[in-house]
C-alpha cells in the first residue's frame, strides 16, 4: 500500500534496499525482468530478486517515511491494510482531539479508513557515510 524504509536509485529505477555488513547495498526487486540486469533469486524466496552493489553504483540512497494527512494534520503511518491505516502520535492534545487511544506510555494510535487520509511519502537522503 505504501512505501516505508530504505530505497536506492540504481540504473534509473527505484529499489527497496538494505545495507550489508561490508558497506554495500543489497537491492531488492520483485520484477522478474531484473534477472536480465544481474539480479539473482533470493535464497529464501524465489519470487524476490537481489543484487549487491557498491554505494557508488547507486544514483541516490534515501529513506521513505509515510505520513498520512488526516483532517488537516500529518501523522506517521505505522501499519496499513487494504482498507485502513494505523496512525500514531505522541501529541496528547491531537490524540484527544481526534479520538486516538493510548497504546503505550507516550503513544496514541487510531485506525482510520484509507479514504479518510492522503498518504504522503517523506523522502530523506540517507547519508552515504553511514553506508560504508
Amino acid at each position: 500500500m505504501f512505501k516505508k524504509g530504505m530505497y536506492a536509485i540504481y540504473g534509473g529505477k527505484e529499489y527497496r534496499c538494505s545495507k550489508t555488513s561490508d558497506g554495500k547495498i543489497e537491492l531488492i526487486s520483485r520484477d522478474h525482468a531484473d534477472l536480465n540486469l544481474g539480479f539473482e533469486h533470493s535464497k529464501t524466496n524465489n519470487s524476490v530478486y537481489i543484487k549487491v552493489v557498491s554505494v557508488q553504483e547507486t544514483d541516490d540512497v534515501f529513506r521513505i517515511n509515510p505520513l498520512a494527512k488526516y483532517k488537516g494534520e500529518l501523522f506517521p503511518v505505522s501499519d496499513g491494510g487494504k482498507d485502513n491505516v494505523l496512525l500514531d502520535t505522541t501529541n496528547t492534545s491531537l490524540a484527544n482531539k481526534y479520538g486516538f487511544e493510548r497504546t503505550d506510555k507516550y503513544m496514541y494510535s487510531k485506525y482510520v479508513d484509507i479514504s479518510e487520509v492522503e498518504i504522503i511519502e517523506e523522502k530523506k537522503p540517507y547519508p552515504k557515510e553511514l553506508l560504508t
